[in-house]
């Protein structure tokens, strides 16, 4: 994992914004994004990617994710399933309650277009 984002999480973690177990889940799932969308996760371009999806995993946890999705984010939903359906896989894999992560993973779907470049077309 790039140190800066490692930086990003220590913070997260030692400020009690994630768990221990969100924390030490974290690694796998940058490297398996990394994997999927081909991109390699660095502060500059995933900072807030990184933020969002542990604080998006706390929130999950404790069985409090978001629960609306905007317009805009149901637009960027239907013309990119693909990324709709990973990022719920990948949330899912994370839900030990069983929580509704729709919205959840409808904002990591935008992360996923951004770091992807697929929102700027």
């Amino acid at each position: 994992m790039d140190a800066s984002l490692k930086e990003r999480l220590d913070l997260l973690h030692d400020t009690n914004q994630i768990s221990d177990e969100i924390y030490g889940r974290l690694p796998v799932l940058f490297d398996q994004v990394e994997a999927y969308l081909d991109v390699k996760l660095a502060e500059e371009n995933a900072g807030s990617f990184a933020s969002h999806l542990s604080v998006a995993l706390q929130r999950i946890s404790e069985n409090n994710p978001v629960s609306e999705i905007s317009e805009e984010l149901e637009t960027v939903i239907a013309q990119n399933p693909e990324y709709y359906q990973n990022a719920k896989d990948l949330l899912q894999a994370n839900n030990p309650k069983g929580a509704n992560i729709d919205a959840e993973a409808a904002f990591i779907t935008l992360y996923f277009c951004l770091l992807t470049g697929k929102g700027n077309e």
